[in-house]
């Protein structure tokens, strides 16, 4: 009897460490499960604002990656892959900004001294922090957010979360918009059929069962 109820527990073990999802590491080593994501962001209407120059000022947890500045321009998706990267967002007027300000490097551009023209650099409340890594069960390659400019005043930003794309690793693409700006959309699940994970739950309830049906006959017999 002792032995027919070790069974059934090692079987119920089996069968709950089989369906239990493992969740986001917050850490930097992976958990097992997970895997890192590639991440960028991009503003839809720039060209709303044609006045002037977003700027996302990139900075990150690790000192030798160092501090620097993006001009952000209309299609482009500024990735943040860094370790710990995050982004603050600036606007600033074109009129205030010569050509000698903007140092080019390659299809890129930054503002020069830019330390020094924090009183004409308008802040965005939002702090651009990436999507770092995602469960192994979404399948997902590539997440891009899409942010919009509400409005911009002398001394404020408006940006707002508009959508985000989830690259899944097969190549298609899924739009999710944002219903609230607290609150970062999922990807979908993929329903992908696998013969393990159908075998051992069915072994599983077999034995379940099987023990069951032993243990009710043992009992009718005392």
């Amino acid at each position: 009897m002792q032995l027919l109820k070790n069974i059934l527990k090692s079987l119920i073990l089996i069968t709950f460490i089989t369906f239990i999802q493992l969740p986001t590491a917050s850490a930097d080593v992976l958990s097992p499960g997970t895997s890192r994501v590639d991440y960028c962001f991009q503003v839809a209407n720039l060209n709303k604002y044609s006045n002037y120059l977003l700027i996302a000022h990139i900075q990150s947890a690790n000192p030798s990656l160092g501090i620097y500045n993006v001009i952000l321009k209309p299609g482009q998706c500024e990735r943040l892959n860094g370790y710990r990267q995050y982004s603050n967002i600036y606007a600033i007027r074109k009129s205030q900004v010569k050509s000698q300000d903007i140092i080019i490097n390659g299809n890129r551009e930054s503002l020069k001294d830019f330390n020094r023209r924090k009183s004409q650099l308008i802040p965005a409340k939002n702090t651009i922090n990436p999507v770092e890594r995602l469960p192994d069960r979404y399948g997902i390659k590539q997440v891009t957010e899409v942010l919009k400019i509400t409005a911009i005043t002398p001394k404020s930003l408006d940006l707002k979360y508009q959508e985000i794309i989830y690259t899944y690793q097969q190549g298609n693409s899924e739009r999710k918009p944002y219903q609230s700006q607290d609150n970062r959309p999922l990807p979908s699940l993929k329903h992908k059929f696998n013969l393990f994970n159908l075998i051992i739950p069915s072994i599983s309830i077999f034995g379940i069962m099987l023990v069951y049906r032993r243990t009710k006959i043992f009992r009718n017999q005392n």
